[in-house]
């Protein structure tokens, strides 16, 4: 008996030694993510790693957040040394594909079926292949709705709705927070405006018309349809006819953050980032309104962050278990109490995950989720948007006319399109399911 016991004993220890072996010899694995400069993007990561390393000691990510991010990651992946992960957006999405930048993610990692089935669309519409390819982080639709001044529309006596009913109740609120000194200038916008995000808004707006300003059927833009002038006029009537915002103020976010505006369209992660940043500050957030009264008001999410792998990482296996993780409702929560926003996992969507006051100001816009727009991928988004937003910067500076904008917009975007098609002859053409 007692040998038998010995020997058995013997045998644990044998089994306990080489079970601390294997687990002391793993080579320690440090991780590089790049990820947007964005504050709340950088802490979120840190703290779903921080989790992660709980159950694998040996790998570190090591998070680097990176100013004009789509930028470096494509310029570090040319002279390859690129990180082991970055996050591409949406809009870059195709062309990392496309390009073999990014390693599509193994079954076990995120399948295509579960991104269909537990994601919210826009995460597999971005780059619509037989494999996934990224995993997305929270974040806030940038079209959702204004950021606004909890101070300057108190003091006006107004109160915060969770989601302004039209245009017409939008128009006054801003009106009555404008503000001008005696000699007839803007010191107060009631309403500014100019933002990187106000194309998305644009867009919006012309579908809510019942407008369509991509043809499916030709594969080419064309903004020379009423509702685009209708929409364009829109935010040029916000400075020349409503007077609630002015050119000779900062943009949107300089105006919010100095005081001088009271509303604004803005992404809605700002109201937790000027916490950080701004702390005297008290922003809150309010939907926006359809462009036509009675009609829902369209919501896209092209704007969504992902975490994609680089093909060229020595690193991968690591990366994948990484990645894994991420995908997992656990870690996705974890993110969200950091970085408020729309969760990529459908399961995440409910109203209890909103009751933390960081989450609660877009528990209004979890009603629209199931019926999200995505606009494209048109392959490089970016290029688009930038020649929208600075077609619109110069309608609302007069140096051209709503109608030439609207011509100018049709043209670049096409030759942003031609460029991106000829480059990549088999990417896949965008076809857009417009709500009207």
């Amino acid at each position: 008996m007692f040998r038998k016991g010995f020997i058995s004993l013997v045998i644990c220890l044998l089994l306990l030694v080489s079970f601390l072996s294997t687990a002391f010899s793993q080579e320690k694995v440090t991780l590089t993510l790049w990820c947007h400069v964005l504050i709340l993007h950088k802490e979120g990561f840190e703290a779903v790693a921080q989790e992660f390393y709980k159950t694998h000691p040996n790998i570190e990510i090591k998070v680097e957040p990176q100013s004009d991010i789509a930028t470096k990651w494509k310029a570090a992946i040319a002279a390859r040394r690129a990180p082991d992960m970055f996050t591409p957006r949406a809009e870059d999405m195709l062309e990392a594909v496309l390009t073999k930048s990014i390693e599509p993610l193994p079954e076990d990692v995120l399948s295509v079926k579960d991104l269909k089935s537990k994601f919210w669309p826009e995460y597999y519409l971005q780059a619509p292949f037989d494999k996934a390819y990224a995993v997305g982080i929270p974040d806030p639709p940038g079209d959702a709705g204004l950021v606004v001044n909890v101070d300057l529309l108190k003091k006006a006596g107004l109160p915060i709705p969770a989601q302004f009913k039209s245009m017409t109740e939008l128009l006054r609120y801003a009106q009555k927070l404008t503000k001008k000194d005696d000699k007839g200038n803007l010191i107060q916008a009631g309403l500014s405006c100019r933002e990187y995000n106000n194309q998305v808004f644009l867009w919006d707006f012309i579908g809510e018309q019942g407008g369509h300003f991509y043809n499916n059927e030709t594969g080419l833009f064309d903004y020379s349809i009423p509702e685009a002038k209708k929409a364009l006029q829109f935010f040029y009537d916000l400075h020349y006819k409503y007077g609630v915002d002015s050119i000779k103020l900062p943009d949107t976010y300089n105006a919010l953050s100095q005081g001088v505006a009271a509303m604004g369209f803005m992404w809605g992660e700002y109201v937790e980032f000027a916490k950080r940043v701004y702390p005297n500050m008290n922003f809150s957030f309010v939907l926006k309104p359809s462009f036509v009264e009675g009609r829902m008001p369209i919501f896209s999410h092209v704007d969504t962050w992902n975490l994609a792998v680089w093909s060229g990482s020595p690193h991968k296996k690591e990366a994948f278990e990484f990645m894994k993780f991420l995908a997992t409702p656990k870690a996705q929560e974890i993110f969200m109490k950091i970085n408020p926003g729309m969760p990529p996992l459908i399961e995440l969507s409910k109203p209890r995950y909103f009751a933390d006051p960081k989450q609660k100001y877009l528990a209004a816009f979890l009603k629209f989720l199931p019926k999200m727009t995505f606009w494209g991928p048109f392959g490089n988004d970016s290029i688009i948007k930038d020649t929208l937003y600075r077609i619109m910067d110069g309608v609302e500076h007069n140096t051209m006319s709503i109608d030439e904008g609207l011509s100018e917009m049709t043209k670049k975007s096409n030759e942003a399109l031609n460029t991106f098609r000829t480059k990549y002859p088999d990417a896949p053409k965008p076809v857009i399911k417009y709500p009207y």
